[in-house]
């Protein structure tokens, strides 16, 4: 077996309860027979090529809310939705239904509150410009949310086991079908930034990917429960050991840049290693496979020109001994607190450019060459290929990996800071809460 193919099953296998892959499940009947009545009373959000061409040229800087009334990619049946209160629902009570095994109870609490929040960030996208949402990335975001929609609304209530069932078998291929939406809206962005300004686009994006950790955290919570795990309460890890992950993490990590540049850096962990904590894995993971991912890249790339400024020959029959060759270590401390937790991620990379600093955090702002420049790493191949499911992966190229990762950190009250030494590397410091003692404070 190959090495990238060795890469690829790891990636689908790296966590027990991310749905990683397209599912082939079939409807239930009557799923399908009110879904279909749904769609002959409810015009279809499709737009030609050429309809999108000429709108965008006629209608440049228009909102698409503004166009609503003349074209057949809006209608008004999710307004009564997208204007209904959301309820949170908070984690304490997720995680109750789950202790209780309270399936039927927490369908019903999707079935009331999905449908609401997919219908918001509907009408979120008709407020883009129109060439915006007319690009096919966005517009095919727009059309799996509002498919989303309309697919759940017309589901038959939850009443009992048999229809919680059916229920969870669509929830199931739903959240399958969102897997590659952060990729899509990056590719999107990265194609229309020009059309908005970095704050219109900042507030959007943020808003969307808050919307969808929420949703997402519902609708796999209660896939989950369907099975029982040992110290696993839905997606919540009741006994997680952080370092685990990070040794795991670093693992792939490791081979992913040993594929692209011939070698990679060890990491050294440190620090409170033992430490336990109650938190949900996933989120975790995401931010450790960005910041890994960008200091190893950082740190190879930094040696091999600190090497060719000084006339060492890396290649085959270089005079230097293999240790002098060796890159800087990464360094992940891992830090315990009464309440909460803090890594520190090191690294030897260079730091950041002051030119580059002041944009760390923006969307679709990228040192990594695209692929049309034919310059594309196997960082950013792998993210498009296998790193696409539950939360994202490693978005090298696309721009999204740094902001979003600072998205997850605070979504439960924690926090993400770089700091960066030039010419010498940076510090990235993550504090993340243990939340077992704070669930009934944080709204879902």
């Amino acid at each position: 077996m190959s090495t990238i193919a060795r890469v690829t099953r790891r990636t689908a296998s790296c966590s027990p309860h991310r749905l990683r892959r397209p599912l082939s499940i079939s409807v239930p009947a009557s799923a399908r027979q009110h879904t279909t009545a749904a769609a002959q009373s409810t015009p279809s959000p499709s737009i030609t090529a050429a309809q999108s061409l000429a709108s965008a040229q006629t209608f440049r800087g228009q909102s698409l809310a503004e166009l609503k009334a003349n074209h057949q990619f809006y209608d008004s049946s999710i307004d009564a939705w997208a204007r209904q209160e959301i309820q949170p629902a908070t984690l304490q009570y997720l995680i109750q239904l789950g202790e209780n095994r309270s399936l039927i109870e927490s369908a019903r609490l999707l079935q009331e509150e999905l449908p609401k929040r997919l219908a918001r960030r509907v009408k979120a996208m008709q407020t883009l410009p129109f060439i915006v949402g007319v690009n096919p990335f966005i517009k095919s975001v727009y059309n799996l949310y509002y498919d989303s929609f309309e697919t759940l609304r017309a589901l038959p209530k939850v009443v009992d086991e048999k229809s919680q069932a059916e229920f969870s078998e669509v929830l199931k291929h739903l959240v399958a079908s969102h897997a590659d939406v952060i990729p899509k809206l990056a590719k999107g962005f990265l194609e229309c930034n020009k059309y908005m300004s970095k704050e219109s686009l900042s507030a959007f994006v943020d808003d969307m990917i808050r919307a969808r950790i929420g949703i997402r955290v519902l609708a796999e919570h209660h896939l989950s429960l369907q099975e029982s795990h040992l110290n696993w309460i839905g997606v919540v890890n009741t006994h997680f050991v952080p370092a685990d992950l990070v040794r795991s993490v670093t693992s792939y990590v490791e081979e992913l840049c040993e594929i692209n540049y011939g070698s990679a850096p060890r990491v050294e962990i440190n620090g409170d290693v033992d430490t336990v904590i109650t938190y949900i894995p996933v989120h975790l993971e995401y931010i450790l496979l960005e910041l890994l991912k960008n200091a190893m890249r950082a740190t190879v790339e930094h040696s091999a020109r600190k090497r060719q400024r000084s006339g060492f020959d890396v290649g085959v029959g270089s005079e230097y001994k293999e240790e002098e060759r060796d890159d800087p270590p990464i360094e992940v401390t891992i830090c315990r607190g009464v309440e909460d937790i803090s890594l520190r991620v090191r690294d030897q990379g260079g730091g950041i450019s002051k030119k580059d600093l002041p944009f760390i955090f923006d969307y679709s702002y990228t040192t990594v060459p695209s692929a049309s420049d034919g310059e594309e790493s196997v960082f950013s191949a792998q993210a498009r290929m296998s790193m696409q499911a539950g939360v994202g992966g490693p978005m090298a190229g696309l721009g999204f990996g740094l902001p979003m990762s600072r998205i997850y950190a605070k979504y439960f009250g924690g926090s993400l800071e770089l700091v960066s030494i030039a010419g010498h590397g940076c510090d990235v410091f993550l504090r993340l809460p243990n939340i077992s003692g704070i669930a009934k404070n944080v709204k879902i």
